[in-house]
């Protein structure tokens, strides 16, 4: 199954989309984020959507000085927040290959 978005805008990665859309203008746990998209695993989620985005400079740790801290949140940095700004109201959906 691949994903399709219904926009005229620039193409990005619906992946990166859906994980901005789940962290929106909140701050979030993995946890937060796995519940706003439902994805049940966190590997998955990391592997898949997080590492990505925070490479890429979409997102970041808030406290990034203590990454394996029980209390770590996400958020969407400048540059994820004008891609969620440009695509909130995208709407994304599933087509069969």
């Amino acid at each position: 199954m691949t994903t399709k978005m219904e926009s005229n805008s620039e193409h990005i990665n619906p992946r990166l989309i859906r994980l901005i859309k789940a962290i929106g203008t909140e701050t979030l746990t993995r946890k937060g984020i796995c519940g706003n998209m439902g994805v049940r695993a966190r590997k998955n989620l990391w592997d898949n959507y997080m590492t990505p985005a925070m490479t890429q400079g979409y997102i970041k740790m808030l406290y990034s000085e203590h990454p394996n801290s029980p209390d770590q949140a996400y958020y969407l940095t400048e540059k994820g927040m004008a891609v969620y700004n440009e695509h909130k109201d995208v709407k994304i959906v599933d087509v069969a290959e």
